[in-house]
């Protein structure tokens, strides 16, 4: 035991000593952003600016794919599947079923859904409904939709309660006179008001309320087990409304649908499938066109902390010389980079903000004047958004520092201080 205690001691000096030598380097790192601060600031602000422009970029391109997503959304369905005998007023925008007393099976939707370019269907089914205990004849159009697959009728949701919607809650129509939290008798049991629906200039979706086919179920139940409504079939829909995948036209799966008896097909304005397929294109072109700009921003800053590094190989010889490991040099570099390329970041991310109100408080408000919605995205993605960006602007700074300092460190110290060219 008494033989083992030197090699102890002498192990944990060996610990201590590399503790220091650490942070004597780390201290140089930090000494160096100070030595030259044009260039530290012109390198700070060639990140900031960089991981501004990423982080509004992103901000402003999510908005941007929300705002369309909302815009094409509102313009209905590709085309509305009705029964044979039903009448439907044409209208440019198919967004919900019109007044019927016909009806489809319900396994016609499942039979549309699994053809080729069909990429989503919505069924709903209208019912007149009383809304006034005690006056049986006071009735009003009650539209049921299947909340998981509905796209034609929450999209135009324009406020609701701070909740999820749930079984005994409505939707009311843009034209309605019902406000949020009211409360409407339907089939003599109390539903409350969950939303309201913007004004679309249709009428049966700005004079209808709407709810889901869950709730029509409790409804059909009543308080005392009696009917309400007793043509409720959860296996009957009033029309289906049908969107289409990307590339599909209409005539061809207008025509695969008319193979099916009993059933006929209402096509909208084609100008509206074309508008959403093309924009579609268009975006997806502006992502990709962005996302090689920022590879061609980080490529440059690559560039500039390897020609910043390519200056300092004299530096990097003398180290060396006076005994230097090679992985305490390169630590020292990339250290500093580190440390310049975060303050970056940070600085980037409050300049991006700057930009993002900016854009608010004139783009953004310049088309609220013209009753056009840009929909932001939720605080939560743009925290995450901001963090993945200052982490980015640090990555990209260790990469672009560890790749030229460990060349120039495994050249020979007197190449160095000589200032031979290094191979690149």
């Amino acid at each position: 035991m008494l033989e083992l205690e030197p090699k102890v001691d002498a192990s944990k000096k060996v610990v201590a000593r590399g503790k220091r030598v650490r942070w004597l380097f780390l201290r140089m790192a930090l000494q160096n952003t100070q030595r030259r601060p044009t260039r530290t600031l012109m390198l700070l602000l060639a990140v900031a600016l960089g991981t501004a422009a990423i982080f509004a970029s992103y901000t402003v391109s999510r908005g941007i794919a929300a705002s369309t997503d909302q815009s094409f959304a509102r313009m209905g369905a590709d085309l509305l599947v009705v029964p044979t005998n039903a009448m439907v007023n044409i209208t440019s925008a198919l967004l919900t079923v019109q007044p019927t007393e016909e009806s489809i099976d319900t396994q016609v939707v499942s039979e549309i859904g699994k053809l080729d370019g069909v990429a989503q269907v919505a069924p709903q089914t209208i019912y007149r409904v009383g809304v006034m205990a005690g006056m049986p004849s006071h009735k009003t159009n009650l539209i049921a939709f299947d909340s998981t697959n509905d796209f034609t009728v929450l999209p135009w949701l324009t406020s609701s309660l701070p909740r999820p919607m749930r079984v005994g809650d409505v939707l009311s129509g843009g034209r309605r006179q019902e406000q949020l939290s009211d409360e409407v008798q339907l089939c003599n049991q109390p539903m409350s008001i969950y939303g309201k629906l913007g004004r679309s200039g249709v009428g049966p979706l700005d004079d209808s309320l709407f709810a889901t086919y869950e709730t029509l179920a409790m409804m059909s139940q009543g308080k005392r087990g009696e009917a309400c409504s007793p043509k409720f079939e959860r296996s009957r829909v009033s029309a289906i409304l049908v969107r289409l995948k990307f590339g599909s036209t209409p005539e061809q799966v207008r025509f695969a649908i008319a193979r099916i008896p009993g059933v006929k097909v209402i096509q909208g304005a084609t100008i509206v499938t074309a508008t959403r397929q093309t924009t579609s294109i268009l975006f997806n072109g502006m992502l990709c066109f962005a996302a090689v700009m920022i590879m061609g921003s980080l490529m440059l800053v690559g560039l500039l902390f390897a020609a910043i590094i390519g200056e300092r190989r004299r530096e990097i010889g003398v180290l060396q010389a006076i005994g230097a490991r090679r992985t305490d040099v390169v630590g020292m570099l990339v250290s500093e980079a580190a440390f310049t390329t975060s303050l970056g970041g940070i600085l980037g991310i409050l300049f991006g903000c700057g930009l993002l109100l900016v854009f608010r408080n004139s783009l953004v408000y310049y088309l609220q004047t013209l009753h056009v919605e840009f929909v932001w995205p939720v605080m939560s993605e743009l925290i995450i958004a901001a963090t993945v960006c200052a982490v980015l602007a640090t990555i990209v700074g260790l990469v672009a520092a560890t790749i030229p300092a460990w060349r120039a460190s495994k050249e020979e110290p007197y190449l160095l201080i000589q200032r031979e060219d290094l191979k690149c």
